[in-house]
This record gives structure tokens, sequence and C-alpha cells, in this order.
């Protein structure tokens, strides 16, 4: 007679009433045929509940190494929000689209989810608002919870054509002040201070927005970041675009607080877009803080069909002839890139790689 009864633990489990959903802004590229519309659904599973243990602990570690000062209390308390909520594995996800329901997987041990559906290009056809015009489309769906759970939590993505062009766009220190290479300051810019615009940026890209523009925004930041980065950005008047964060967990990393390279992440997410749309042209906007320049101009020398330019910030008032820029972009054509320090000098011709684009 045996002892003890083993019991098998459901690979997947329903989203409680008390666990949370979030859906990150995302995009949809058609099939090779087109006859159906590749979706990339992405998003976070988390329990919101925040146990006075988990809270005390970790707040009091972050103030001692930013040397918190307590007038920037409420910015603290909101931007530390998603990094206190504990993310849950192995959730189920199902969207609803228009009149059909899609599971788009389970959650991994950090709450976060990300897959990609296949949807005919009819039945997109019908979840257009025909009243909506412009080049990129935005497309709305929201999460199924179980039959008594009326609560609303939605997401969208946008219709990328296979032909056109596209920002890929870094974040801090590209339109935002952050001050990447002052570990110090960065910190106090990120949880302490408002988010302040690089000025230009915002007009910029409105108008490349307006001539076609579609955006991915890929940062080294982390999502849990992605609400307070999401109100910058409408605060600012900044286009909408897809989303690509970075993972992170306050206990994978024995540095903690210290901001690690980003090259490994930004090349990984960069390559799927440019592979989902192999025939789009893409404008790389980013900064010389860390490593943009490096991983771009690894783009450009394997894709130079589909890397219309490059533009790089110098945040410490460097130029073309610095080191890291002629080792970055050795051997390419010098008519392919740009170093700026203001927006100003380079609004025209991006916006006009836009404009003479058929």
């Amino acid at each position: 007679m045996a002892l003890f009864h083993s019991f098998r633990v459901p690979t997947q489990l329903p989203v409680a009433r008390h666990e949370q959903v979030v859906f990150y802004p995302s995009y949809a590229s058609r099939t090779e045929d087109g006859t159906a519309w590749r979706l990339v659904l992405q998003g976070r599973v988390f329990d919101p509940r925040i146990s006075w243990l988990r809270r005390k602990p970790m707040l009091a570690v972050v103030k001692r190494v930013m040397r918190f000062d307590r007038t920037a209390e409420d910015y603290f308390r909101t931007r530390m929000r998603q990094f206190l909520m504990r993310g849950l594995r192995n959730r189920s996800v199902t969207i609803r689209l228009g009149d059909a329901d899609h599971s788009v997987g389970e959650s991994d041990y950090m709450g976060l989810f990300r897959n990609t559906l296949c949807v005919s290009a009819e039945a997109m056809s019908r979840l257009e608002d025909p009243r909506v015009g412009g080049v990129i489309r935005w497309i709305p769906y929201h999460a199924v919870f179980s039959a008594n759970d009326l609560r609303a939590c939605d997401g969208q993505l946008q219709l990328i054509e296979p032909v056109g062009m596209s920002i890929i766009s870094d974040v801090d220190d590209t339109i935002k002040h952050s001050n990447v290479p002052n570990r110090r300051d960065l910190f106090q810019n990120t949880f302490a201070r408002t988010f302040v615009p690089i000025a230009g940026m915002p007009e910029l890209y409105r108008d490349c927005a307006a001539a076609g523009a579609a955006f991915h925004f890929v940062s080294g930041s982390p999502w849990q970041l992605f609400e307070p980065l999401r109100e910058f950005f409408r605060t600012e008047g900044y286009p909408a675009g897809s989303f690509h964060l970075k993972r992170f967990r306050f206990r994978d990393s024995a540095k903690k607080l210290r901001p690690s390279p980003q090259k490994a992440h930004k090349s990984a997410a960069i390559e799927p877009i440019l592979d989902d749309f192999p025939q789009r042209r893409f404008v790389l906007i980013g900064d010389s803080g860390e490593q943009d320049a490096e991983i771009y101009s690894a783009f450009l020398r394997q894709r130079p069909q589909q890397i219309a330019g490059i533009f790089i910030r110098a945040i410490r008032g460097e130029t073309r002839d610095a080191e890291k820029f002629r080792a970055a972009f050795a051997g390419l054509d010098p008519r392919r890139w740009t170093i700026y320090h203001q927006p100003a000098e380079i609004h025209d011709a991006v916006v006009q790689l836009f404009q003479s684009t058929p």
C-alpha cells in the first residue's frame, strides 16, 4: 500500500481573479503569399499584491544605492511598482480578436509571454475600421478570462505592410534624457525624476509618422518600466510603436542595480523585426551611451539593402572621428551613417528618407 500519492501539477493554469495581465504593443506582418497575417503577441501575467516582506527590504536596498531623495517619493513608488510584483509562470493566456478566440500560450518563469499567431487576411480585414485612414493600422484585442470574469484587459498591434520604411529606435538618451554612462544619475532619472524628452525628438518622430513610418522601440530598459514609459510617450506626443524591452529580475544578477551590456538583448530584438519585413527599409536611431553604433553597424554590414541609414546621437560631444565610431563603421560608406548632437541637425535628412520612398 502506497504511503504517498503523487499529484500531477497542471502545466497550464488559468489567470485567476486576483491576477493581472498586461499586453505590450506589438506588430503583425503579412505571410509571404499574402493570404494571412503573422501576429506577434507579447505581455506579462503578474500578481499585483505586494507583500510587506517583499516590499520593505527591496525598497530599502534601492533607496540606499540611489541615495534616495525623499522629495521624489511619489515617482519612486510608481516606477518601482512592477519590480515588486511577482511574475506568474504557467498561466494560460487567451485573446479575443474580433469574434474569435486564440490561445497565446503560457507565461514563463518571469510571467512573460510571447507568441506568434497566424490569422487569415480575410479575417483581419473584417477587424479594420474603414473610417480610420493612414499607412499604419492598429488592431485592438482583449484577454479572455473565465465565464464570470468581466475584467477588461486590452492590447493592440500595428499591421505593417511588406513594403515601406520603418524606424528602429533606442529610448534612453535617444528620445529621453537618462545619462546611462553615469550609474547614479541614470537611476535617479529612471526612478526619482520626471522623464524629460530630448528636445526636438517628438517633433521629428511625429513628422516621420506623418510620412508613413512604422516604429519599433528597442531599449535596454526593463519591461517593468513599460507603463511609465507608455505614459511618457503619450504625454510628449511620440508616435505609437511596438515595444521591445529587456527581461530583468533582481535575483538573477549578483550585480543587482548595475546596468548590463545591451548588445545581446538589442541584437536579438532587432533581428526578428528585420526578418519579418525583408522588403522594408529601416532607419536605425540610437546614441553613443552604450553599444548602438556597434549593433547598428553590424546590421548594416549584414543587411545593406534593408538599412537605409544610421543616426547616432553623441551624448558626450563626440565627433565622427572618435575612435569608437571609426572602429564600429570601419569600411562602411560614410554616407550611410551620421553622428549628431541635436535632433535639429538630422530632422530634414531623416524625414526626407521617408518622403522620397515610393
